[in-house]
């Protein structure tokens, strides 16, 4: 879990409650790809591909050449465009005689690469869902708009969950009250603001609501709640896909990857597709995150997990199919040790919850994100989550749609 020193949200919030954090990666050592038994240098590396039997035109070509590639295929000068360049784009471009909105990254991957090309693409990526699903248009923007080379990828020493308790800690302070753990059945406008019906009985008038829920919880929400059927809270919801994700803990007294590794992730095409190794400093010992999954790489795990989740131990099956692929991983290391815990988090395992979300194709995300914080204006009902974010998937994302929201408020 980790932030970018260019997304300034997340950053001022850092600033603000003066949190210590240090560098996500402290090993300077390169990424690492095993796909098809070879291991290369990272997705720039040629050499990841020799176990693909690429087209002629895309041999001794890195995965990330023959993504750009595409993008430059479906969005030609995509690297000189700035938001209002993108936004244009998605509101006129064609590609193929169709609206670039229409289109899925994985189809736009298949019309210009071969399909050994497109899998050798989606396998160096690491993850399913960003290279599958993703509005094509949105993709592209979300991975190159950064354009800060001075950013690093950084967390609070304390962990990421110091962000939400400093910001929960000054909410208190100013005088707000927290209820956690508190189950929204169902609620119901009224003529001076809102009726929130909880699982406990208690009924609760608001003057407006906020739902800063991911869409499993509003799809869930809207099944006894009429006001989140209508059309357009329906349009807004629909036009983002939610995807699990999973994720893998194992500690160890020392870290066993070294030297053989000595970057900080290697992704494979196996089914723990990603990576992350964090040596601990002396005597504090090391922890692997052995498998980091999402999407469709999830359903691999599913039935080894049972159900297991939020931390709790992983079941025995799960850790003998993980110590399998890891030394398929880790060709170099003769022998792995027995971790001495291990800690499982499936987001996706509970109904209300997923692991994040990205816009669909065939909807145009510039046009959703003028009406998804507020979309019925004559309904003091608001929507904020990184789903209806120009940055899914990260923090930052989650603390745009609320200040989208706060700007509305208090406008």
């Amino acid at each position: 879990m980790r932030y970018l020193t260019s997304q300034p949200l997340i950053s001022s919030v850092v600033e603000e409650f003066n949190l210590a954090t240090h560098l996500f990666d402290s090993t300077g050592g390169p990424d690492r790809t095993v796909l098809r038994g070879v291991v290369s240098a990272g997705g720039g590396d040629p050499s990841g591909g020799d176990g693909y039997d690429l087209a002629p035109d895309e041999r001794g070509r890195s995965a990330n050449d023959l993504a750009a590639r595409t993008f430059e295929a479906f969005l030609p000068g995509y690297q000189t465009l700035d938001h209002a360049g993108y936004a244009e784009r998605r509101a006129t471009a064609t590609y193929r005689g169709r609206p670039v909105t229409d289109w899925s990254i994985a189809e736009v991957f298949s019309s210009v690469l071969s399909p050994e090309g497109h899998r050798f693409v989606v396998d160096a990526f690491g993850y399913d869902s960003g290279v599958r699903a993703f509005n094509a248009a949105d993709l592209i923007e979300f991975l190159f708009s950064g354009g800060d080379p001075t950013e690093e990828a950084r967390t609070p020493d304390e962990g990421m969950d110091r962000i939400p308790q400093a910001l929960g800690s000054a909410f208190e302070a100013a005088g707000g009250t927290l209820h956690l753990r508190a189950e929204l059945e169902s609620f119901e406008p009224e003529p001076d603001g809102v009726a929130l019906q909880f699982a406990s009985g208690e009924v609760v008038h608001a003057a407006r609501l906020v739902l800063a829920v991911p869409v499993p919880a509003l799809r869930l929400l809207a099944t006894t709640s009429a006001s989140l059927r209508a059309e357009v809270f329906s349009h807004v919801v629909d036009s983002v896909e939610p995807f699990p994700a999973m994720k893998l803990y194992l500690s160890y007294p020392e870290p066993w990857w070294r030297p053989a590794v000595t970057g900080l992730r290697t992704v494979t095409d196996l089914p723990n597709r990603k990576i992350f190794y964090f040596d601990g400093r002396a005597g504090e010992g090391s922890v692997l995150l052995g498998m980091y999954t999402d999407g469709r790489d999830v359903e691999h795990w599913l039935p080894l997990a049972e159900g297991a989740s939020r931390g709790a131990p992983a079941p025995a099956a799960m850790l003998t199919e993980l110590a399998r692929v890891l030394r398929a991983v880790h060709p170099g290391v003769t022998e792995l040790s027995e971790p001495l815990e291990t800690a499982l988090m499936s987001w996706g395992s509970d109904s209300h919850e997923t692991g994040w979300h990205f816009w669909r194709s065939r909807f145009v995300s510039d046009e959703v994100l003028r009406v998804a914080p507020h979309p019925d204006p004559s309904l003091p009902i608001y929507l904020a989550n990184e789903a209806f974010s120009r940055r899914q998937s990260w923090v930052e994302g989650a603390l745009e749609a609320a200040e989208a929201v706060v700007q509305l408020i208090v406008s």
